[in-house]
């Protein structure tokens, strides 16, 4: 049922990890998973606090202040996926935050094309660099508070002395003090491979002799990029966005949205653990969270077209290619093909591995659906109240994510999709667990306080 696995603590620093889908955006359901998750962290950290304090020493734990920085070790995105992670794990925000700017960068990406010309860029790219270095200027831990951020910090947390790269330091080797959250966001390079992504890290990561042969190795290192050529570089889907072409260590690099490669970037998740920690242990948990089921009727054979003229020879091809198109445009935005290699590693989802993916509701919205609504609203104006009918940027679309979001985590069980629990059950099982690994770390700060104050990002 997956409860004792949630109730078991082993070992305290065994990284916990959020990946996090590309879906444009479809993003914000991601989000609002991740709102509906804190809530339950925030009930069962006031729960223990309860069975382990005095009243008077009780801390209090809101749901709007947390930050999920201080839950996991990794994130990983893809696209939608990758900004989500920046913002939660590099610039380490709230998710409330997030979810305010993710509202804004939506309409200040689609709320208005540059081209209605087929297969031409339909958006400017300059919107999201723009506000990604507003964010950084707002967010950023180590400039935080000072007039001096220009928002072109670098993506690594560190660069060594000749400013290049980061010092070649597993944060998460077994024996590293030096632990804090780290981000890493999936695009796509020149690079001859056609199913492997080219991960964007926080931290220079290494592989050695010990890293068993049956992973996926991705490139290694760090590249020094700024935070908002990162999120460029993840999110610069193919006809929507202008590709980022970056200068790493004296080559110029073109990147294209990680989608195109891996959409769902839990696999790359799980082949760098098992590359630091060997293939005898799992991580404490690896939180895959989706952008919405496809529809799954796009199987990439044609439908008759009705009429006398759908039997034509010509007809059916054009219908079949046309149908293949769609398919692929399905793959390209969806993760469960990944989702069923992890089912396979973790041998189900009621232990360390767990998806949350809303199932209905969210077919076939593009990923630059942005559709506005007329709302009314109370207003003061001359000093009185009235209604006004006012005109929300997105609203519609936006509206449709939460109602299609909070029916899938209210819903029962759904055995077609081969789940050992409803998804709110999931989601209650994921936040004790990420409570009772935090509450046991801090329990070791008076052992090792540079390890904690590492992790809470005390020595920034």
């Amino acid at each position: 049922t997956g409860k004792s696995w949630a109730e078991k603590v082993e070992d305290p620093w065994l990284p916990l990890i959020l990946t996090l889908d590309g879906g444009g955006i479809r993003g914000y359901s991601s989000l609002l998973i991740l709102q509906r998750l804190f809530r339950e962290v925030a009930q069962w950290e006031t729960h223990f606090e309860a069975l382990e304090k005095p009243e008077g020493e009780r801390r209090i734990f809101d749901e709007k202040t947390l930050l999920p920085c201080h839950y996991f070790d990794y994130m990983y995105g893809t696209s939608t996926g990758g900004l989500i992670a920046t913002m939660l794990g590099r610039l380490r925000m709230t998710i409330l935050d997030c979810l305010e700017y993710y509202k804004k960068v939506g309409d200040d990406l689609f709320g208005s094309k540059r081209s209605p010309i087929p297969l031409a860029t339909k958006y400017h790219h300059r919107p999201l660099e723009k506000a990604v270095r507003e964010i950084v200027k707002q967010h950023c831990p180590v400039h935080i508070g000072t007039p001096h951020c220009t928002g072109d910090d670098f993506h690594p947390w560190y660069l060594d002395d000749s400013g290049e790269e980061p010092p070649y330091v597993e944060p998460y080797s077994e024996d590293s003090k030096d632990r804090i959250c780290q981000s890493i966001c999936l695009t796509a390079t020149h690079n001859n491979k056609i199913s492997e992504a080219y991960l964007l890290r926080t931290y220079n990561h290494r592989y050695n002799l010990k890293t068993p042969e049956y992973i996926i190795r991705y490139n290694e290192g760090a590249d020094k990029m700024a935070i908002w050529q990162v999120t460029r570089a993840t999110s610069a889907a193919p006809f929507f966005f202008k590709a980022l072409v970056a200068d790493i260590k004296d080559e110029k690099k073109t990147f294209k949205d990680g989608g195109i490669r891996e959409n769902n970037p839990s696999v790359a998740a799980w082949s760098e653990f098992t590359s630091l920690y060997g293939n005898d242990k799992n991580p404490a948990l690896l939180l895959s969270i989706g952008t919405g089921r496809p529809n799954m009727e796009q199987d990439g054979f044609e439908t008759a077209w009705p009429g006398p003229f759908g039997k034509l020879p010509a007809v059916r091809k054009f219908a079949e290619t046309f149908a293949v198109f769609k398919n692929m445009l399905v793959k390209y935005t969806q993760g469960e093909e990944r989702h069923q290699s992890m089912l396979h590693q973790a041998k189900g989802d009621w232990t360390w591995y767990k998806r949350l993916n809303v199932d209905t509701g969210m077919e076939n919205m593009k990923l630059d659906n942005w559709e506005k609504s007329v709302e009314t609203k109370t207003v003061v104006e001359h000093g009185k109240e009235k209604e006004k009918k006012v005109i929300v940027p997105g609203g519609k679309s936006l509206k449709r994510m939460e109602d299609a979001t909070e029916a899938y985590l209210a819903r029962a069980v759904n055995v077609a999709f081969k789940e050992y629990a409803a998804p709110k059950v999931m989601l209650a099982q994921a936040a004790e667990k990420m409570v009772r690994h935090r509450r046991a770390r801090e329990r070791t700060a008076e052992q090792d306080p540079t390890r904690w104050d590492s992790y809470m990002g005390n020595r920034l």
